[in-house]
């Protein structure tokens, strides 16, 4: 069997720094004062020329169906359907969604799980039979056709005092409020077809947000905020094996 997943799942250091206090690599903040890290490599995304939206969805899509395929189903998810989501219709093509005319209302993360979230996302999740309502992919773009960031969970948002949304401002662009690509984590994505009902997920859905992040870098796709998808640690035991 082909592992696709593993290939894409190297983090970059350059943008982590190390906490002395908890002895472990943390993702670099975008306030801090001191440290331009993030900002700077947004400033470098940005010269360069955005990827078409369609291409970014297949790309996406393509990856996608190469984990479907290393976890055991073999036949391409190909179809185009509909979701209606606050009364309104919204295209599903193939693996994902286009969500038009967003308003998302903001979640709560208590420490363990959402205890509060936009209801779209129950929506979703039955679509789909996902197993959790956090397990979506979203990506969002800014009004000079950039990818803002790769993102997952039900936390969709247009926030500018968030790190993306500060990164944004920096780069001289705004948030592309129209639309947004979700894409359901779905069981075939996080679970193999031989054991479909594992004490463990074959893939989290952190793993598979870093991957897609990267597989869409190694692919020319600038990201504005290019190391969020990589996650809010660096093991640099398990970067290293």
């Amino acid at each position: 069997m082909n592992e696709y997943v593993v290939n894409y799942l190297k983090k970059d250091i350059e943008g982590y720094y190390f906490d002395k206090r908890n002895n472990e690599y943390k993702l670099k903040g975008v306030c801090c004062s001191f440290d331009r890290t993030r900002k700077d490599k947004a400033l470098k995304q940005a010269k360069l020329e955005p990827v078409s939206f369609v291409k970014v969805y297949s790309y996406v899509n393509e990856f996608l169906e190469l984990v479907r395929e290393e976890n055991g189903f073999t036949e391409k998810n190909i179809k185009i359907d509909t979701i209606k989501l606050d009364g309104k219709e919204h295209i599903i093509i193939d693996n994902g969604i286009l969500v038009r005319d967003n308003n998302w209302s903001s979640s709560h993360w208590n420490g363990k799980t959402y205890d509060r979230y936009d209801k779209k996302y129950d929506v979703i999740k039955e679509k789909f039979d996902l197993e959790r309502v956090s397990d979506v992919l979203w990506l969002k773009f800014t009004d000079k056709g950039h990818l803002a960031v790769v993102a997952k969970s039900c936390d969709i948002n247009w926030d500018s005092k968030q790190s993306c949304g500060l990164l944004v401002q920096e780069i001289g662009e705004s948030f592309d409020t129209s639309f947004a690509f979700v894409f359901p984590l779905t069981r075939q994505m996080i679970r193999t077809k031989a054991e479909p009902n594992s004490f463990y997920r074959k893939y989290s859905s952190e793993e598979l947000e870093c991957a897609v992040g990267n597989y869409l870098i190694s692919k020319g796709v600038p990201i504005i905020d290019y190391f969020s998808h990589m996650g809010y640690k660096y093991d640099i035991l398990a970067e290293n094996m």
